[in-house]
């Protein structure tokens, strides 16, 4: 988990401090006046909490860095069910994320983190790779929302346009690829020219989706396609984000973006449902050894020296002025633990919040 949040954003550990802003998105274009106006007040909080926390420091190269975000329209046009802001001295970055959020404003020596790790627990925004053996689309999911990846006219979109019309019987490819550079190479004639052929496409996808520089790399890619097509991909693909645990075991088939959506969004319903299962089945084993902790006074020092394997945190125990839990889930993502976010359960305890420990202690 914490690679995938370091992924997006790498200065997470950098010297604070850190300026944390959350902010919803109403998705309609007609609304971002509204959206900015919202972001706004936020900026102002922001400087007068910053000012009352650090008054020796300078504030203006966190306003500017805000100020430029304000300013860019395009952020503000849809795309994601919130966003969040982070920014320190030297960096700022949005994160468009797939999960509901309030507008908050969080400031402090390190950056709110927690609803990184809810995006990404929860998959709230990924691609979506949908495969045929002769054909792909890709889509951008946020929350329940789903927009087509716009790709460059000479995409390798269709086995023909990939493989080109002078396919031999064994399968090689003697027309171009993109441009003047071919993505395909062939391979071996051991199997049928159906196997040959699909083998041959997934190499020049895979390879064009690598060079591909509009996709955001810090993103997890979703594959959907038949289980038959999904080995052969899975074996060859040079993708680093793409996601080998879960699969859509479906065909994309017409790439109906509506079929589509319900498809992941189930997929994802059954992964997080299988996740919390074995989540609370771990915590029982835990128990049963003695080897959990709900104490907060404890729990601090056992997070900064590594004795927390997995930290499961209730959802309504959240709060953006709980500074400690957000410095405690840093602690435990910098030891090498996992922390999980779930809804609410008397199984986390009277703080609603629980550890489950790598050893006695």
């Amino acid at each position: 988990m914490k690679k995938r949040i370091f992924d997006q954003l790498n200065w997470l550990n950098d010297e604070g401090p850190f300026v944390t802003l959350t902010s919803p998105s109403t998705f309609v274009v007609s609304d971002m006046t509204q959206d900015r106006l919202h972001f706004k007040n936020l900026m102002r909080s922001s400087k007068d909490m910053f000012v009352e926390k650090y008054p020796d420091l300078d504030y203006e190269m966190y306003e500017n860095a805000l100020q430029s975000f304000y300013e860019d329209r395009t952020l503000w046009q849809g795309g994601a069910l919130s966003f969040i802001f982070v920014v320190n001295r030297n960096h700022a970055k949005v994160l468009k994320l797939g999960i509901d959020l309030e507008p908050q404003v969080y400031v402090d020596d390190v950056p709110y983190i927690i609803p990184l790790i809810e995006d990404v627990q929860f998959l709230g925004h990924f691609y979506l790779l949908g495969l045929n053996r002769d054909s792909f689309r890709i889509y951008e999911i946020s929350g329940h929302e789903i927009k087509e990846v716009v790709l460059p006219d000479d995409a390798p979109t269709t086995l023909e346009k990939a493989l080109g019309d002078d396919l031999s019987t064994s399968g090689v490819a003697h027309g171009s690829g993109r441009g003047s550079e071919s993505y395909y190479g062939g391979v071996g004639t051991t199997r049928d020219e159906r196997a040959v052929d699909r083998t041959n496409y997934f190499y020049v996808v895979d390879r064009f989706l690598n060079d591909f520089e509009d996709l955001d790399s810090s993103l997890p890619i979703e594959l959907m396609t038949l289980p038959e097509n999904r080995s052969v991909y899975l074996e060859l693909s040079k993708l680093i984000n793409l996601d080998r645990n879960m699969g859509i075991l479906v065909s994309p088939s017409d790439f109906n973006s509506k079929k589509i959506l319900n498809e992941a969004l189930d997929a994802m319903h059954n992964k997080t449902n299988r996740t919390v299962e074995s989540l609370f089945d771990m915590l029982d084993r835990y128990k049963a050894a003695g080897r959990v902790n709900s104490d907060k006074t404890l729990l601090k020092d056992q997070a900064q020296f590594g004795a927390v394997h997995s930290l499961l945190v209730s959802k309504e125990r959240l709060d953006i002025h709980d500074y400690e839990t957000n410095k405690i889930v840093i602690d435990v993502l910098n030891a090498g633990g996992d922390v999980f976010i779930l809804n609410a359960d008397r199984r986390l305890g009277a703080d609603r919040m629980t550890a489950l420990l790598r050893f006695k202690v």
